[in-house]
């Protein structure tokens, strides 16, 4: 899994056809792969994410991809998997609440396999409480529709 946000690598999608191969520039955190060459020489090593674009790490980016066989239900949002195996165990009710629960069980496109104890389970689907999110946003688009209003009239 690509854990950073990298304009600068060159990926290619392979085609039957070379003039019909793809190319261009950039992976993202969260793009999902898997290894396909290592080079123990250079270190370098191919990646072919889930796109089929294919992407040559050299040794000095390595940082940035890390194994993804087990990630977080918060790293997972906006993915799906055929599989998905979430462990109930007991913890915080801040972080154990429904909408935790349901972004996981969403992440699969099959299977959900619930491992642990029905009672974390239940606590789960009764905790509603969602943290309040302390942003700047309204401030911030009160701001920009004024600013609106001031270019165009209204």
């Amino acid at each position: 899994m690509e854990s950073a946000n990298n304009y600068d690598l060159d990926w290619i999608k392979p085609n039957e056809n070379e003039y019909l191969q793809e190319e261009g520039k950039g992976v993202f955190n969260g793009d999902m792969g898997t290894i396909s060459e290592i080079n123990n020489q250079t270190g370098e090593v191919v990646v072919v994410f889930d796109d089929k674009k294919q992407v040559l790490y050299p040794r000095s980016e390595l940082g940035q991809i890390s194994l993804a066989y087990a990630i977080t239900i918060h790293k997972s949002q906006g993915s799906e998997f055929d599989v998905v195996i979430i462990p109930l165990v007991p913890g915080p009710s801040l972080i154990l609440t429904r909408n935790l629960i349901y972004t996981a069980v969403t992440r699969a496109k099959k299977v959900v396999v619930l491992v642990g104890d029905r009672q974390t389970l239940s606590r789960m689907v009764k905790n509603s409480h969602t943290a309040k999110r302390y942003t700047l946003l309204k401030d911030f688009l009160i701001e920009e529709n004024k600013k609106m209003k001031q270019l165009f009239g209204e």
